[in-house]
């Protein structure tokens, strides 16, 4: 995949920033109590996602690299603590020209998992080892069902900035909506394995469907709460300042320690695109889930917390279809 092809993908970006457009000019349906009935549909739109996410994933190929455990510890350590660390670092220098649903929002993008389809696919067109990255990917979007809500309990208590109400009734609920699904979508596979591979067009299509009407009905919220009159053009600009930062020291990090890991070029491929990526088709769900925990924040303030996030992930697709053509150079060398 070269650059053209990853400015051709960006139909979902599109589609992310017309969701938030059209929450402005069309709040009322998207907002808690609307129409659309977002704080029932969204939940069970939630579990669709991971059903179909589990739908997808062929099991034995996903099994077939499991062995190699140094690999798969460092993604995970990359997605889980390396992450984290360098969040927190760069939030000790720049946190205090963040708005404080920005800096919450910023928190949650460091403590992740990492994309599954992207960076296999991604992987895979530099020449590198897609089976291990499946695993990679797969183990730490299952990991992320208890680490991401862990990990953010414990930064957003430091941080003195929020809290979790019930991190047991917060992990119970994302099991239910997240692994529950996962599992059950892997089982299903078994007996529609087929039309399941016939069908990756329509589940993708459905997936980010859900993703875009999750993040209308966060913005609807904001809208309704009259956040946005409080952030101004500068707020969006430092959050994306922030964001390209973060993605250059966190890659930049994974990329010099890789080599720990990997035994060849085509392993550190993978380990750095799936220690690096940060997932949004997981992020997206986990979050209508994680901030309605939080008592003290306004549930408007969940739009201004997935900015990051969504500043992040056409970032990361841009750096890694640059990047591309160097690695695969390095690898037929």
């Amino acid at each position: 995949m070269r650059l053209h092809s990853t400015l051709k993908g960006q139909g979902f970006t599109l589609a992310l920033i017309g969701a938030v457009v059209l929450a402005v000019l069309f709040p009322g349906p998207g907002a808690g109590g609307g129409i659309l009935k977002t704080e029932v549909t969204t939940k069970a739109l939630v579990a669709l996602t991971f059903l179909i996410q589990g739908l997808s994933l062929p099991t034995r190929q996903i099994l077939g690299s499991a062995a190699k455990i140094k690999l798969h510890a460092f993604c995970q350590l990359s997605n889980f603590v390396l992450a984290p660390i360098a969040m927190l670092g760069l939030l000790a220098i720049f946190g205090g020209y963040l708005q404080e649903g920005i800096y919450l929002g910023a928190i949650y993008l460091s403590v992740l998992p990492a994309t599954i389809s992207s960076a296999i696919i991604l992987t895979g067109n530099a020449d590198g080892d897609s089976s291990a990255a499946l695993f990679s990917t797969t183990l730490s979007n299952a990991l992320g069902v208890f680490a991401t809500p862990i990990l953010c309990s414990i930064l957003l208590r430091t941080s003195g900035e929020a809290e979790i109400s019930s991190l047991g009734t917060l992990i119970s609920k994302l099991s239910m909506l997240v692994l529950l699904p996962l599992v059950i979508g892997q089982i299903m596979r078994r007996f529609v394995r087929d039309w399941a591979a016939r069908s990756k067009s329509l589940f993708k299509k459905t997936s980010n469907g859900a993703i875009v009407f999750i993040v209308y009905a966060a913005f609807c919220n904001s809208v309704e709460n009259d956040i946005w009159s409080q952030v101004g053009f500068d707020t969006i600009i430092s959050t994306i300042l922030f964001s390209l930062l973060f993605l250059a020291v966190f890659s930049l990090l994974v990329w010099v320690i890789s080599p720990l890991a990997a035994r060849d070029h085509s392993e550190r491929i993978a380990a750095f695109f799936c220690g690096s990526q940060k997932t949004l088709a997981a992020g997206v769900p986990m979050a209508s889930v994680i901030f309605s925990s939080m008592p003290e924040l306004n549930s408007s303030v969940a739009g201004l917390m997935l900015l990051p996030l969504m500043c992040y992930h056409p970032a990361q697709l841009f750096l890694a279809g640059f990047l591309i053509p160097i690695l695969k150079r390095a690898t037929e060398n």
